[in-house]
């Protein structure tokens, strides 16, 4: 009787086993199914650009859509980009590197600073400058357009590059990415020690303080150049002047006159090649440095 009760605790144990790893093969392979769904939704988009750009503007309205062209027009595009309005695009580039890149920057210093200020020091009114920071996340963009528009024109800085780089520069998100950060990743003992040793507030802060929130700083250098280079509406807000646009204001610009000045010509192999080199900086970065993006988020949400 026994030996019968085993063996049918033994089958029934194997068919729930069963039943289990049958269920976790079923979730497996809806998750896998539905990743790979949304990988094509996204990627379907920048396939359809890279064919694209190598059409023609007549290929373009004759030949299927997710086929390259028998003849490639990509170099043909490339000499009419390079040539177009003197090279326009190019400058155009110049300018979003410089806004991305001094925005990144000096986004990230300040930033870290005033982060490291919040979490590391007491002082009177931190309390109130930490929830206005909160506060400040919840206001949207746009709502601040016109107020940092006549600020800037206050300063004389309209269709100048500092104009837009300084609202750039301040970040709500920053400062509080980095506060929290800096809060659980750096031990107080360690800025007790520091001042021991005979170091001033910034000696602790650039000598001991930097090298220990470095994947935090890449973090927000990344999330703030990528939101700089994609940026429209504050550089359409604070420039009128063509030789100062950015690859996000210029290339609007060309949609909305698709047809070249006085010669008919669409231009959507311009804008479609325009478009596709303006995200290949994002294309190489991120694979490249997603380990310090991932890093720098687990450690600034790690609890002590």
């Amino acid at each position: 009787m026994s030996l019968k009760s085993n063996s049918f605790t033994t089958t029934n144990l194997q068919r729930e086993n069963h039943s289990k790893s049958k269920k976790e093969r079923i979730s497996t392979s809806l998750s896998m199914i539905l990743m790979i769904v949304m990988a094509a939704y996204f990627l379907f988009p920048l396939y359809w650009l890279l064919v694209a750009m190598t059409k023609s503007t007549n290929q373009l309205f004759t030949t299927s859509m997710l086929a390259f062209p028998e003849h490639l027009s990509l170099m043909a595009n490339l000499k009419w980009l390079n040539s177009y309005q003197d090279g326009m695009f190019w400058r155009w580039v110049l300018n979003s590197v410089i806004y991305a890149v001094g925005a990144g920057l000096l986004g990230t210093l300040v930033s870290s600073m005033a982060g490291y200020s919040l979490a590391k020091y007491v002082f009177k009114g931190k309390n109130f400058l930490t929830v206005a920071v909160l506060g400040s996340l919840m206001i949207p963009g746009a709502a601040l357009a016109i107020p940092v528009f006549l600020m800037i024109k206050s300063l004389g800085l309209i269709n100048t590059y500092a104009g837009v780089l300084l609202p750039m520069i301040v970040n709500p998100f920053g400062v509080y990415f980095m506060m929290v950060f800096i809060k659980e990743s750096m031990p107080n003992e360690l800025i007790d020690s520091g001042r021991v040793d005979g170091a001033s507030d910034y000696g602790i802060f650039f000598r001991i303080a930097l090298p220990i929130i470095r994947p935090g700083l890449v973090t927000l250098f990344l999330i703030t150049f990528i939101g700089s280079w994609n940026n429209f509406f504050l550089p359409l807000v604070l420039l009128n002047k063509t030789s100062l646009y950015p690859l996000t204001v210029g290339l609007q610009i060309w949609t909305a006159n698709l047809n070249a000045a006085g010669t008919g010509q669409p231009l959507y192999p311009l804008i479609l090649i325009g478009s596709f080199l303006s995200i290949l900086p994002m294309l190489i970065m991120f694979p490249i440095l997603r380990k310090h993006i991932v890093s720098g988020i687990a450690m600034g949400g790690v609890k002590s």
